[in-house]
């Protein structure tokens, strides 16, 4: 089993700056080790942010709130004192990792606070050549979440390319699953995971939605796929639905999986279901022509 941060498989993909959500979170601060390094392969700027979300603040103090423990699992009420505490030193603690982070790596960073929501305000510093790294899920682990609604938000919604990581340890043999919907994303979306494949020394796999299957003979596939380098194999969707993906993506021994922003999927609450059941990392990137 080896570790995310241990690869440069996502240096495929090559940001003009790397930002990553930082919270106090196993997954976060997983993602800060893993935008730091991308940061310092690139030369590229770090830009690491933390945002504290008012609803967020008001909903602790309700009475019928309550937390999940992250290893136990139980349900308990929310100790407010405790949670305020908590709150207080969270910045200085966030800053001193993420100083860590840049500085063992020798990175330029910068720090920004922001207080608002945090898909908003996100969204509203995102620029075309950034690549966002964020963690699975971040403080609703508590709420007993698998991924975090910000996580998926941004993924959906990001004008750049969004890579969702773990801490959990994953497997070091397997194959880059690309997920394809149509004719016009696909070169995008193959050319990432290439890369990816590349990069890892790993094959590639590529499913085909049954729509853009039923459009293009598979013979018309190949010749496309070709034109990428890596070792692949095909593979037609019978559907979209999460548990046919789930099960060709088990058979085929993904390790991660490349979908576009362009297509119908990853908006569907089928890719929020599978995005929460599959722990390995998803690659997001512009997927359509107008991104």
């Amino acid at each position: 089993m080896v570790k995310a941060s241990d690869r440069s498989a996502i240096d495929a993909v090559r940001p003009t700056r790397v930002v990553v959500l930082v919270d106090a979170s196993p997954d976060a601060l997983h993602a800060l080790d893993m935008a730091a390094d991308l940061a310092r392969r690139h030369r590229v700027p770090l830009l690491a942010v933390s945002v504290e979300e008012p609803d967020r603040v008001r909903s602790a103090a309700f009475s019928f709130a309550r937390e999940i423990g992250a290893v136990s699992g139980s349900i308990r009420p929310i100790d407010e004192a405790r949670w305020s505490r908590h709150r207080q030193s969270a910045p200085a603690s966030i800053r001193r990792a993420i100083e860590r982070a840049a500085e063992a790596r020798n990175v330029a960073w910068e720090l920004v606070v922001l207080r608002g929501r945090l898909v908003d305000e996100v969204l509203a510093l995102s620029e075309p050549g950034d690549f966002l790294m964020l963690g699975r899920v971040g403080w609703s682990m508590r709420l007993g979440r698998r991924l975090g609604r910000t996580t998926l938000a941004l993924a959906r919604e990001a004008v750049g390319t969004v890579h969702i990581c773990s801490a959990a340890p994953l497997r070091d043999r397997g194959r880059i699953a690309v997920l394809v919907e149509d004719f016009d994303s696909a070169e995008a979306m193959l050319t990432a995971a290439a890369g990816l494949a590349s990069a890892m020394a790993l094959d590639l796999v590529v499913f085909l939605a049954p729509a853009v299957g039923d459009a293009r003979s598979l013979e018309t596939w190949a010749s496309v796929i070709e034109n990428f380098g890596s070792r692949w194999r095909l593979r037609k969707l019978s559907s979209m639905g999460t548990g046919e993906i789930l099960r060709t993506l088990a058979e085929e021994g993904a390790v991660e999986l490349v979908a576009g922003r362009g297509g119908a999927w990853l908006s569907s609450p089928a890719a929020a279901r599978l995005l929460a059941h599959w722990r390995m990392p998803v690659l997001i990137v512009p997927g359509g022509p107008d991104e």
